[in-house]
């Protein structure tokens, strides 16, 4: 008896679970609140799948530079791409990895340029960024530098001898010591292409890296031990111009209606994000067939495509999706107005600049 009572309240829970509205992460971009981040915006739309295209270096001029033999000077199209795919908005494709399809001609700026079109529907890329370089440099030289754990020292004397009424030595180390430094410029030339319109939006990395050997030390950093950080710095600086900076939001997907074939489409679009292959494209289209449908009364259908839009960065498709949502019968209408709220912050720009 008491195995079949556990299997009926298994089978109840099993139930229960399956009909209750779920929570997904949502990924959605963030712009910079300025009149660069407002043009970002406007310039990108809903873009999403980017191929990534990073040319060969020129390594004689490079190893002119940095000396023959520089293994980094092969890897840098990986590395390049590694900088890039770190915490992105963008689903990246590497180019280079369809070589079978695509000659190296067609990578070039020019070639890109003028096959967009083709590639884009080859790689399901909705823009190109294309990596080129100008002229790398390095040199080593010394700035005045900042002791922290001096100054830290100083300070704690300074409060004790407050609190103590005397005078309490912490030697005469200088706060601010002369160190070397190893300047390098990795100069990155970035282009995005849309593929639809072959609109373009440039950035270019002009400003050397400075690697310290440690307060107080004047050796020069090596080459090698100084490439990672300028790279890293070169990419970010190029992301924070052409991307968007990625968040993520745990937001409910509705699964529920009265309808069991409106039901059916809403839990098939939850499943195509929950899956092995997540795909939030897949999800949408299940759920504008809920939403047709209902014949458009189907407030679930509503939120759940506002979410698509949410993460696809269209707030305002997103934010009109949530307010209809709210309009219908039996909406969770608190729910949604906190995430229309949501939606409104995302999109929030600061208008001093205009």
């Amino acid at each position: 008896m008491k195995k079949i009572s556990a299997l009926l309240l298994a089978g109840a829970m099993a139930f229960l679970l399956s009909n209750c509205d779920a929570t997904v992460d949502v990924e959605y971009p963030v712009f910079p609140k300025s009149k660069e981040g407002r043009q970002l915006q406007k310039f990108l739309g809903s873009i999403r799948n980017v191929g990534l295209a990073v040319e060969k270096p020129q390594k004689s001029l490079w190893e002119t530079v940095f000396g023959a033999g520089s293994s980094f000077i092969d890897q840098m199209p990986s590395k390049v791409f590694e900088a890039f795919d770190k915490e992105t908005y963008y689903k990246l494709i590497d180019l280079s990895k369809r070589a079978d399809s695509i000659n190296e001609a067609s990578l070039t700026l020019t070639g890109i340029t003028k096959s967009r079109v083709k590639l884009g529907n080859q790689l399901g890329a909705e823009a190109i960024l294309h990596i080129g370089y100008q002229k790398p440099y390095t040199e080593c030289g010394s700035e005045m530098m900042v002791d922290y754990g001096a100054a830290a020292l100083k300070v704690g004397g300074a409060i004790a001898s407050i609190a103590t009424g005397k005078q309490v030595d912490t030697g005469n180390q200088p706060i601010s010591k002369q160190t070397g430094i190893r300047y390098m410029l990795i100069p990155l030339d970035a282009t995005l292409i849309k593929v639809e319109t072959g609109e373009v939006k440039k950035a270019v990395v002009s400003n050397p890296a400075k690697v310290d050997a440690g307060v107080g030390n004047m050796d020069c950093p090596s080459v090698l031990d100084s490439f990672g950080k300028a790279l890293d710095e070169a990419a970010l600086y190029i992301k924070d111009r052409l991307s968007p900076k990625v968040k993520t939001e745990a937001i409910k997907v509705f699964k529920k209606d009265e309808d069991p074939e409106v039901a059916g489409y809403l839990d098939d679009g939850y499943q195509e994000i929950t899956g092995e292959t997540p795909s939030f494209k897949k999800a949408k289209e299940n759920w504008d067939k809920a939403d047709k449908k209902a014949g458009g009364k189907s407030w679930g259908a509503k939120a759940n495509l506002g979410t698509y839009y949410f993460q696809a960065g269209d707030f305002e498709k997103a934010i009109k999706l949530y307010e209809e949502a709210m309009k219908l019968s039996g909406a969770d209408k608190n729910y949604v107005r906190e995430l229309r709220k949501r939606v409104e912050a995302a999109a929030a720009v600061d208008d001093t600049e205009k």
